[in-house]
């Protein structure tokens, strides 16, 4: 009797499986709209990492290393993909050509730096640039070829023209803080060859408000629609560090839960802008079928397309479904 009474709903369940099986086989991937200006960047991060050679991948130690990174992060981050990911975010936070777009970069990443500002070159944005000298293990964390040193080849070589607009020491409070004298002294010297003013200030909430009245004074006294943010430097988290609130990828609209940190971060996203974070690369590689040694083949660079009749086959098939399963509790076909 049991089995009687749930035979339609088994049928209903069997034959809805049916039904999507038969529509995922009239679906199709295509590419995405902004395919063009995808394979861009990306191809213009290629270029830009056969500038800098092996170098994108620093030592396991340094003077200058300020925190632990992964190896297999590092490598992984040599995939220029992660140039296309970053138009793709941009996209959807409303940059469009001729926008300014705030980016704050440590050292930690400098492939992740190139696809950054490779994509914003793309579609025709500007980057207003802070970036900051020290860098985890693995980085661009050899004191005579730091991130600066790269920014200065890559205009040399004219992949690009960007380069920082002002640059941090990195470290504790973007002091350097935890660094040894000898590491300090490396810094100070990268800093004072590139040509690159020091952003200054003396604690943590000097280092984050300097920064913010630079992303305002190169946007006519407001801040940028986005920031972008690589690696984990101090000042995008604020006095909580590594403990603050902050998703991977893009954080749109204003939050209300956010916290107050006093972070850079915070700044943007409780005045209601967006903020593209690019940390956990691994994360971030899986979300978008990324791997090491391909490139090109990424699921950012695909759409899934629906036809129209089969938009139409799908909202009167769910209605259907919804009048048969109110007349079948009518009829006492089953229980709800």
């Amino acid at each position: 009797m049991v089995a009687k009474r749930n035979l339609p709903a088994i049928v209903l369940l069997s034959v809805n499986v049916l039904f999507f099986l038969i529509c995922s086989k009239l679906t199709s991937w295509q590419y995405s709209q902004d395919y063009n200006t995808k394979m861009n960047a990306t191809l213009m991060a290629i270029q830009a990492q056969k500038v800098i050679g092996p170098m994108l991948i620093g030592e396991e130690y340094t003077p200058i290393t300020t925190t632990l990174g992964a190896h297999d992060a590092k490598i992984l981050s040599t995939n220029p993909d992660f140039a296309a990911v970053a138009v793709d975010m941009l996209h959807s936070a409303g940059v469009h050509a001729g926008d300014n777009v705030a980016v704050n970069m440590s050292s930690s990443f400098p492939a992740l730096n190139i696809a950054v500002i490779a994509a914003i070159d793309a579609i025709g944005a500007k980057p207003v640039i802070v970036s900051s000298v020290g860098a985890s293990t693995w980085g661009a964390n050899r004191p005579d070829f730091t991130w600066l040193d790269m920014e200065k080849m890559l205009i040399d070589e004219g992949v690009w023209s960007w380069r920082s607009s002002a640059v941090g020491r990195g470290g504790g409070e973007d002091q350097g803080n935890g660094l040894t004298a000898e590491g300090l002294a490396m810094i100070d010297v990268a800093i004072e060859r590139s040509g690159v003013p020091l952003i200054g200030g003396s604690t943590l909430a000097d280092a984050i408000q300097r920064r913010i009245e630079l992303y305002k004074t190169k946007n006519n006294g407001s801040l940028p629609k986005v920031l972008v943010n690589v690696g984990g430097s101090h000042v995008i988290f604020g006095e909580h560090g590594h403990d603050a609130l902050l998703r991977q990828g893009l954080t749109q609209g204003y939050q209300p839960y956010h916290p107050i940190t006093g972070g850079l971060a915070a700044e943007f996203i409780n005045s209601n802008r967006g903020v593209i974070h690019f940390i956990n690369i691994n994360r971030l590689a899986a979300h978008y079928d990324i791997h090491s040694g391909e490139v090109g083949h990424s699921r950012v660079f695909w759409s899934i397309r629906v036809p129209l009749y089969l938009r139409v086959m799908i909202a009167v098939w769910i209605i259907g479904v919804v009048v048969c399963m109110w007349y079948g509790k009518q009829k006492v076909w089953w229980k709800l």
